[in-house]
Parts: structure tokens; C-alpha cells; sequence
């Protein structure tokens, strides 16, 4: 799931179904740009790029009369926070803040577009199925499944092994 599909979800299953319906609500990448990074991840999996965008919340008839649009400033800042930034930091790239911008239709009724930068990974996996042909395998977009040790012995020259990782 991308950033953009995982933000959307949350900010519809955290408003008031009123705020949606014939609100006109859309979600979308905008102004894409890749860095390169391709790695080769392990399990048959590899990074092609990192890819950065604006994410895009728009609402053609949002009813901020009703629902307060601080709610939703609130929303994506909650969500920020419990959102995995660590990209941000590899890449060199400080994490920015929302941007909105609310235009009155009536005393009702706003258009609503807020501009959120993201960073993820590009990545794919092989897959038979996959729809993307490269290095003479196929492969389709995934997020990347990532092992890490939790425990290890390393041995010396005389053989005695040094416990990591445990609380032993």
C-alpha cells in the first residue's frame, strides 16, 4: 500500500460521513520525481528508485461549516506522526508539513486541496505473473519485506562464541 493509498484511508475512516458525501473527494500523485537508489533487497525483492510526490487531497464541495477544516489539520498531523518518516531522513530530505488551500464556494461550501509531500521506495518483487519485465524475470510492485536479526553469535579465532541480541 502506498503512503498516499494508507493517508487516504485514514482521513476517510476518521471524518464523519457527512463531510464526504457529495463532498467530491479525489486522492493523487502529483509532480513525481525519482532519486536513484536502486539495492537489491534480498528474498528476490529490489529497489528501483525512491520515488518523491506531492500527495493530493481534493474536495470539490467541502463542507467546512460543518466539519471544522482544523479537524482535518489535526488528522493528517496525527497521522504523520504514527507514519514511518525514516525515509525522509536516508535520503537527506526534511519531512514538511501540510499545505491547504481553501477557496470559498458559498457560505456552505469550500474547495478544499491539501499538498503533503511523500517519499517511498519504489520497489518490486519477482512474481511469474508480474507485469514488469526486467533482467529477464518478471516482476510487480511490492512492498519490500525486510529481515532483521534479532539475535547472532559471533565466533572468534579461538571459537568461543559472544551472545548479541539476548537478555540472557
Amino acid at each position: 500500500m502506498s503512503q498516499l493509498d494508507a493517508l487516504s484511508a485514514f482521513v476517510t475512516a476518521n471524518m464523519p460521513g457527512r463531510a464526504f458525501k457529495g463532498a467530491g473527494f479525489s486522492s493523487y500523485m502529483d509532480e513525481l520525481h525519482f532519486i536513484p537508489a536502486q539495492r537489491d533487497l534480498g528474498l528476490d525483492q529490489y529497489r528501483m528508485a525512491i520515488i518523491r510526490y506531492n500527495a493530493v487531497l481534493a474536495w470539490d464541495r467541502f463542507p467546512y461549516r460543518i466539519y471544522d477544516p482544523r479537524n482535518l489539520a489535526a488528522l493528517l498531523l496525527a497521522w504523520l506522526m504514527q507514519s514511518d518518516r525514516s525515509l525522509y531522513e536516508e535520503v537527506g530530505i526534511d519531512a514538511e508539513l501540510p499545505e491547504f488551500d481553501i477557496d470559498l464556494v458559498d457560505e456552505e461550501t469550500a474547495v478544499l486541496i491539501i499538498t503533503l509531500p511523500m517519499v517511498e521506495e519504489l520497489s518490486v518483487i519477482k512474481d511469474d505473473k508480474g507485469n514488469i519485465p526486467l533482467d529477464g524475470a518478471r516482476w510487480r510492485l511490492a512492498d519490500p519485506t525486510i529481515w532483521f536479526a534479532s539475535e547472532a553469535v559471533v565466533y572468534g579465532v579461538d571459537g568461543q562464541g559472544a551472545q548479541i541480541g539476548s537478555d540472557k
